[in-house]
């Protein structure tokens, strides 16, 4: 019932169409019980006196019936696959715009797969529905009712028999359907695991070939496809059971009718163009029994579609949008004591880390792998809730307002850079899309991309390929860093943003870096310890603590566990000029 609630809501914004399609259908239903009756007169007041005109009056009649159902049940199905699409629409969208204001924790704990199966195959499934079944059940629906109510009228005993053998088929039908309801939630949940894997698996194609997997790529999708297969027959049995069972009452009723009805017609209570009226409305009144059970499984796959649509609907949001703005961000930063767990985990990432920047400073933030330090830079931007802690940005407490109006004025390179499948302009106007020629080129330059852009066919309209796998690695990291650039921000976050260039364009990028740098709140996660050299203060993490804090020279002359890092980056002359 939740579920039927929740589905009319959507409809609601488009309740005049729907009374349309509905007046459209009634005129067709209408147009139904016409052609039985005209029947039914043909065999008692024509056959027997031969009247030609009257023969050709019914003829007539019968086809302009049949003209005028068609008319209008196509227009009720125009109006009404065009609300379904929209609603259908409706609901991806809002899907789609609350995964994007889901907490990044969501994306952390579900797989990419099951994401995009939702909003892809789950809503197909429903468009098949709205599309293929539900226009024509209602047509049939009123149809029937239309014809179970000219039967009654003509021979209300016959109506009694139709009624009776309709709620006798209703029973097993509700058990059976629900059967395949449950079956087809557990296939959807299995098909959206095979295309998780296909997914999982296509993108890591070149570590397939590299390690020599595919064997075992091949053989855990045919074991997924196996399962979901022998599933699949034993739902589809059940269908074709509720199918046959339609079958069998469709034709049981007409012999009923026919032994009543023979009985009535000897006792000259009816006519034999009444019986043949009735015995015509017997199809029509089963349509939307046979066509219920014909396409239980579109529907029965449907309604677990619904649901995990609307499993969607309900995620938590990363924060209110009707939080203030940030306003313009000047660029002093305070962390204090800030703990952190990623959801699912009870190893504490950080440990009561706190750390205070001016506005234009630079800070460094080195230590070893999983000491926590792309963790904190994600906290500070707001991406994850520290557990214990504050995060304050210009004295004001970052999760006290709206977060994207903060991160609008940062600009960020991560270590694993994400590019369109589209051209580079594209891509590094994507953070600033109103950005001037100018700007554009004046960013290019500051990242060492110039060259590159000058070297291609197409220039700024080259396509990058798909997560700009028709580029190196480091040419991908300069044009992440190029559309940080030109957003300007009074913040900027560098995550290990030089990691996939080589010595001589690190060189040329840092020397940009630092002439862009100056006037700007930076944050510089390094692994090279020499680019962080000229920041105003470095703060080496370990296990989620501040082990050691100072600038380049303070920390070489600790002789810790900076001093040790910086040995084992540099050659045997480096060690002996700071030894």
């Amino acid at each position: 019932m939740n579920l039927l609630k929740t589905t009319l809501r959507h409809f609601k914004p488009y309740w005049k169409r729907l009374l349309l399609a509905l007046v459209f259908s009634l005129i067709g239903g209408a147009f139904t019980v016409m052609p039985p009756i005209l029947v039914g007169k043909l065999v008692d007041e024509v056959l027997g006196a031969k009247e030609m005109a009257f023969l050709l009056w019914t003829v007539a009649g019968v086809l302009f019936a049949f003209l005028g159902k068609s008319l209008f049940e196509t227009m009720q199905e125009f109006v009404q696959v065009k609300i379904g699409l929209d609603v259908i629409t409706d609901m991806q969208i809002r899907a789609f715009r609350r995964l994007h204001r889901t907490p990044m924790s969501f994306f952390s704990t579900t797989p990419r797969g099951d994401m995009l199966f939702r909003l892809t195959h789950d809503v197909e499934a429903i468009q098949n529905l709205n599309n293929r079944v539900v226009p024509r059940i209602l047509q049939q629906v009123i149809g029937a009712i239309a014809a179970f109510s000219a039967v009654f009228v003509l021979y209300w005993p016959a109506a009694i028999v139709m009624f009776v053998v309709f709620a006798i088929y209703i029973l097993p039908s509700f058990k059976l359907g629900k059967t395949m309801r449950k079956m087809s939630a557990v296939q959807r949940d299995m098909s959206a695991d095979m295309y998780h894997h296909l997914q999982e698996s296509i993108e890591s194609a070149r570590l397939v070939r590299t390690y020599q997997t595919q064997q075992n790529e091949i053989e855990t999708q045919e074991k997924k496809l196996s399962a979901w297969k022998a599933y699949s027959i034993r739902a589809a049995l059940i269908g074709k059971v509720n199918w046959r069972l339609g079958n069998l009452f469709n034709i049981a009723t007409p012999g009923v009718v026919m032994l009543i009805g023979g009985f009535s017609i000897w006792n000259e209570e009816i006519t034999v163009g009444t019986l043949i009226a009735c015995l015509s409305f017997i199809p029509i009144m089963f349509l939307p029994v046979r066509s219920l059970a014909e396409n239980a499984l579109t529907i029965q796959q449907a309604i677990p579609a619904l649901q995990r649509i609307y499993e969607y609907f309900d995620l938590p949001e990363e924060h209110e949008e009707s939080l203030p703005s940030f306003g313009p961000v000047k660029g002093k930063i305070e962390m204090e004591n800030i703990k952190f767990s990623y959801p699912g985990s009870d190893k504490q990432i950080l440990k009561g880390v706190s750390l205070s920047l001016e506005q234009g400073k630079h800070i460094g933030i080195v230590g070893t792998s999983g000491g926590g330090k792309s963790t904190l830079v994600q906290i500070l931007l707001g991406l994850y809730e520290p557990s214990e802690g504050s995060v304050k940005i210009d004295e004001k407490n970052l999760f006290e307002y709206n977060r994207n109006s903060f991160r609008q004025q940062v600009g960020v390179v991560s270590q694993e850079t994400f590019l369109l499948n589209a051209t580079i302009r594209k891509n590094l106007l994507y953070g600033k899309p109103e950005a001037t020629m100018e700007e554009l080129e004046r960013a290019v330059e500051a990242a060492g991309l110039k060259d590159l852009i000058e070297s291609l066919d197409d220039k700024y309209e080259t396509i990058v390929g798909e997560r700009g796998l028709k580029l190196s690695g480091g040419q991908r990291q300069r044009v992440a860093l190029a559309r940080a650039i030109l957003r300007q921000p009074p913040v900027l976050i560098f995550d290990e943003a030089t990691s996939s260039l080589d010595g001589e364009t690190e060189e040329k990028v840092q020397a940009s870096l630092e002439q862009l740098i100056p006037g700007r709140t930076t944050i510089t996660i390094a692994h090279r310890l020499i680019t962080v050299r000229n920041a105003h203060k470095i703060i080496l993490l370990d296990q989620g603590v501040i082990a050691e804090t100072g600038t380049h020279d303070e920390l070489l002359a600790l002789k810790g566990q900076y001093y040790d890092l910086y040995k084992a980056q540099y050659s045997e002359l480096e060690r002996e000029v700071i030894g």
